[in-house]
C-alpha cells in the first residue's frame, strides 16, 4: 500500500517500480527523473498536471531506430527539459561564441537611441511630453538599462525591469503601484535575470485581461552579489516591465538565445579543448633511450644514462655520448581542426542567426561582405520593431503615462523613429546614382529631358521622379542658331 509522501521524494516500490510525490507510479529511473521534473512543473502551474508526457515528447530530440541510440548522450549533448538557467549563465560568462551570441543583437539594436517624437516630427518646440521623456531619459540612464534587460532576457527565458519610485517599501511592493505626482517619483531602473525574478502567482481569472499572466513575482535583490544584502520581496506586476523575447507557446517565456546552438557550443568545446590538449601533450614530448639488446650495462651507467636523458629534455645538455643506445622522441600528429571548425561556424551561424563573419570575423582580418551586412541589418531592425520598441520601449512609456509618470500627451500620441543601421559606402552611393541616371536617360523618348527624370537632393543624390502613367515628357529645347 502506497503512503505519503511527507517529504516531497519518490519512494521505490520494489521490481524497478517509483512512486512520486504527486502520486504517480513509474518504472525506471529515467521515467523517474521525468515524472519528478513534471511534477515540479506543474507544481508551479508551468505545465498542466494531466500531462505527464510532455517532458517525454520534449526528449524526442536526438533519439534514433526507435529510442535505440541517444544521439545526446553518446555526444555529450544536454538532454532536452535538463537545461537550465545556471548553465546558461556560465557558458554566458566563460564561452567567447556564446557571449557573443547574446550581446551582438542587443548591442546593435540600442547602439543609436531612437527618438521618441509626439505629434508632427521635425517641429519647432518641444512639446511638454518630449520635455519630460527626454529629462526622464538622460536622469535614469534609460537606454543603458533598457539594453541590459534585453541582454539578460537572451539568457534565461525572460528578464524584468523593476521600476522603483518614492514610498516603495517592501510591503507597498505588493501592491499595484499607486499614481505618481511626476517624473520626479521615479527613482531608479534595475534589470534581474529569470533567476533573481521568479514568478510567484499568475493570474488564472478568464474574465481578467491579464489571464495566463504573472500576477507578483518574488524578486532577490542582491542578484547573486555576495557583498549585497540577500533579500528576497514580493513584487506586483505593475511595478515590473516583463521582457521575453519572441515567445511562442505564451506571452511569459521566450527562448534562451543560447538554446538552437547548445549542441554546436558543445561540439565547438570539444573540438578547441582537443586541439589545445594534443598541442600541449606534443609540445612535451617523450625521449626514448632504447639499449641494444647485446648490450649490458651497469646500474651506475644506466643512471648516468636517465640524468644525460633529463638534462637534454631541460634543455641543459645538446649532446649524448653512449655506446649501444638508440635515442628516439616518441610523438603524434599534429591535429588540423580547421575543416570541423568551418563546418561548425556555418551551422553556428544559421542557429544564432547572425552571419557567420560577422559573428566570428574573419581569419585575414578582412570585413564582412556587404550582402552580410544587409542581411544582419536587417534582422537587427525587424529586432527593433516586433521586440525593442513593443516589449521595452513601449511598454515603459505607455506604463509610466498610466501612473502619471510622464504626460499623457497631445491625442495624436507619440511615435518612434529608430536611426537606420547600415549606410551605403561612398563606392556605392556613386554606382547607385550612376544607375538611376543611366535609367533616366534610356527611358527618356528621343528629343526628352532626362533631368525631368530626377532630381537631385541637397547631398547630391539622384532619384528618379515619380510620374503618372502616360504623362508627358518635357521636351529638352535646344537654342536655335541665328
Amino acid at each position: 500500500m502506497a503512503t505519503k509522501h511527507s517529504n516531497g521524494r519518490p519512494e521505490y516500490r520494489g521490481g524497478g517500480w517509483y512512486e512520486t510525490a504527486s502520486g504517480q507510479k513509474v518504472r525506471g529511473r529515467d521515467r523517474l527523473v521525468e515524472a519528478m521534473v513534471v511534477d515540479t512543473l506543474s507544481a508551479a502551474n508551468l505545465l498542466p498536471s494531466t500531462t505527464p508526457g510532455r517532458l517525454r515528447m520534449l526528449r524526442q530530440a536526438g533519439l534514433q531506430y526507435k529510442g535505440i541510440r541517444d544521439v545526446y548522450s553518446s555526444a555529450g549533448y544536454v538532454q532536452e527539459g535538463a537545461e537550465s538557467f545556471d548553465h546558461y549563465w556560465s557558458l554566458y560568462e566563460r564561452d567567447p561564441v556564446a557571449g557573443r551570441i547574446v550581446d551582438m543583437p542587443p548591442k546593435t539594436t540600442w547602439r543609436t537611441p531612437p527618438e521618441v517624437v509626439e505629434g508632427e516630427q521635425g517641429k519647432e518646440q518641444e512639446t511638454d511630453f518630449e520635455k519630460a521623456w527626454l529629462m526622464l531619459a538622460d536622469r535614469l540612464k534609460l537606454w543603458r538599462h533598457f539594453e541590459r534587460v534585453d541582454r539578460l532576457g537572451r539568457i534565461g527565458r525572460y528578464a524584468v525591469l523593476l521600476i522603483g519610485v518614492k514610498g516603495g517599501d517592501d510591503i507597498t511592493l505588493k501592491e499595484e503601484m499607486e499614481p505618481l505626482t511626476g517624473p520626479d517619483d521615479i527613482l531608479y531602473l534595475q534589470a534581474y535575470a529569470e533567476k533573481y525574478a521568479e514568478i510567484k502567482e499568475w493570474d488564472a481569472d478568464p474574465t481578467s485581461p491579464r489571464f495566463g499572466l504573472p500576477k507578483t513575482y518574488e524578486i532577490e535583490l542582491s542578484s547573486g552579489v555576495k557583498s549585497f544584502k540577500a533579500a528576497k520581496v514580493r513584487v506586483h506586476h505593475s511595478r515590473i516591465i516583463h521582457v521575453a523575447e519572441d515567445p511562442l507557446v505564451d506571452n511569459v517565456f521566450g527562448r534562451p538565445a543560447l538554446k538552437r546552438a547548445l549542441n554546436v557550443l558543445t561540439d565547438l568545446l570539444k573540438v578547441t579543448a582537443s586541439t589545445g590538449e594534443a598541442f600541449w601533450q606534443l609540445a612535451s614530448r617523450i625521449l626514448q633511450g632504447k639499449i641494444d639488446a647485446d648490450m649490458t650495462m651497469s646500474d651506475p651507467e644506466v643512471e648516468a644514462m636517465g640524468g644525460a636523458l633529463e638534462d637534454i629534455v631541460h634543455d641543459l645538455r645538446r649532446q649524448f655520448v653512449g655506446k649501444g643506445v638508440e635515442l628516439k622522441w616518441l610523438g603524434g600528429e599534429v591535429p588540423k581542426p580547421a575543416e570541423a571548425l568551418e563546418m561548425y561556424k556555418s551551422i553556428m551561424g544559421v542557429a544564432s542567426a547572425i552571419p557567420a563573419r560577422l559573428l566570428f570575423g574573419s581569419e585575414q582580418g578582412q570585413l564582412a561582405s556587404s550582402q552580410d551586412e544587409r542581411s544582419y541589418f536587417g534582422m537587427v531592425n525587424e529586432r527593433q520593431e516586433q521586440h525593442a520598441e513593443p516589449n521595452i520601449l513601449r511598454a515603459f512609456i505607455d506604463r509610466m503615462i498610466s501612473v502619471k509618470g510622464l504626460p499623457e500627451g497631445g491625442k495624436e500620441g507619440y511615435t518612434i523613429i529608430w536611426p537606420p543601421l547600415f549606410e551605403l559606402s561612398e563606392k556605392d552611393v556613386a554606382e547607385a546614382n550612376l544607375a538611376r541616371a543611366k535609367t533616366a536617360k534610356e527611358l527618356t523618348p528621343m528629343g526628352g529631358d532626362p533631368t525631368a527624370l530626377v532630381e537631385v537632393d541637397a547631398d547630391r543624390n539622384v532619384w528618379l521622379t515619380p510620374r503618372e502613367a502616360g504623362e508627358p515628357t518635357p521636351v529638352l529645347l535646344v537654342p536655335l542658331e541665328e
